[in-house]
């Protein structure tokens, strides 16, 4: 037989012991780098104000980002972007046409996180547009996909909420089955195709979304971070628009893990259009940030989480974005 000695034996177990470090290593780093930090770059799909303005908070937060928008929009998008002409303080967004695949393809191939948002709240984002995003052949750097979905446990929606969809704000998010359905579809494709990749998913979850800008311009309460006052302009329906108010009152925010936020129940009639944050509404701005902040937290990794709206002038800070994910 082979005999060992004890200064061999000793030196084989010193290197077994040292190679049991360095996996151990390994794999905490290789968790601890599926965040995904400032200076990375984050790609945004979507529709609507909620995609502009994620792309917006991302660059603020120190990301490259870039943004799929339609074609011809350019303008339209840089004037929610920043409050004058001329961009004198232009940040860090590439905006791309959503025609453009070859450019799409090569953004996405070099990005480390990709977040899907959009305002509609009477259809997710189509299977082919989660199935782009996720190619293998482009999403091979990818860490993480942040995707904006919706409450779909349906406590306290019902007759009075599709109601005041109808008669009040067309924005109001009802959580019929049939919706329910498609949006549940959604979320396990993106899931699935995060498995795939040996990536990360974050799942948020919004109710009926409201606000999303900058306040009063000018104001102590002014928040420059978010949407340009020309977005007052194009959802005014009123001599003051009861989205500035909401803005001006509904900064604070709310994180629940999983999908327990409930929608307005009998209220919803008083509650669709208020300019007060109210049960079963999400902020744009709250909305926004917690999907950029989540990259950021390991804890969001894998997790599903709703986000509701308080009262309060002032938005959550680092610290706070940081306990808010705490509950995860």
């Amino acid at each position: 037989g082979i005999i060992v000695t004890a200064p061999t034996f000793y030196r084989r177990t010193q290197t077994m012991m040292k190679l049991s470090t360095i996996v151990l290593l390994s794999i905490a780093s290789s968790t601890q780098s599926l965040t995904v930090q400032p200076g990375s770059t984050v790609g945004v799909v979507g529709k609507g104000f909620i995609s502009i303005l994620t792309a917006k908070i991302a660059a603020i937060n120190g990301y490259k980002s870039w943004l799929a928008i339609p074609a011809g929009d350019e303008e339209k998008v840089n004037s929610l972007i920043y409050e004058t002409p001329g961009y004198d303080d232009e940040l860090p967004i590439t905006l791309v046409p959503s025609t453009d695949v070859d450019q799409l393809g090569s953004l996405l191939s070099s990005s480390d996180a990709m977040i899907l948002a959009s305002d509609d709240s009477n259809a997710p984002l189509a299977e082919g547009v989660i199935n782009f995003v996720t190619q293998a052949e482009t999403g091979s750097n990818l860490k993480r996909i942040v995707s904006m979905s919706r409450n779909l446990n349906n406590k306290d929606y019902g007759f009075f909420v599709k109601a005041s969809k109808v008669s009040s704000n067309a924005e109001v998010w009802t959580c019929e089955a049939p919706l329910v359905q498609e949006f549940q579809k959604i979320d396990n494709l993106v899931k699935a195709r995060a498995s795939e990749l040996g990536i990360e998913y974050t799942i948020a979850r919004a109710g009926t979304l409201k606000g999303g800008a900058c306040g009063e311009v000018g104001a102590e309460d002014h928040c420059p971070q978010y949407l340009a006052s020309k977005y007052y302009e194009l959802t005014k329906r009123d001599i003051v628009t009861w989205q500035l108010l909401f803005d001006c009152r509904g900064r604070g925010v709310v994180i629940e893990k999983g999908d327990v936020l409930p929608g307005p129940g009998i209220k919803a009639a008083f509650t669709a259009s208020a300019p007060e944050p109210s049960i079963g509404d999400t902020s744009r701005a709250g909305m926004a940030e917690a999907m950029v902040m989540s990259l950021m937290e390991e804890k969001a990794g894998n997790s599903e989480f709703g986000v509701g709206a308080v009262e309060a002038r002032k938005p959550p800070t680092k610290e706070e974005w940081t306990k808010l994910f705490g509950v995860l």
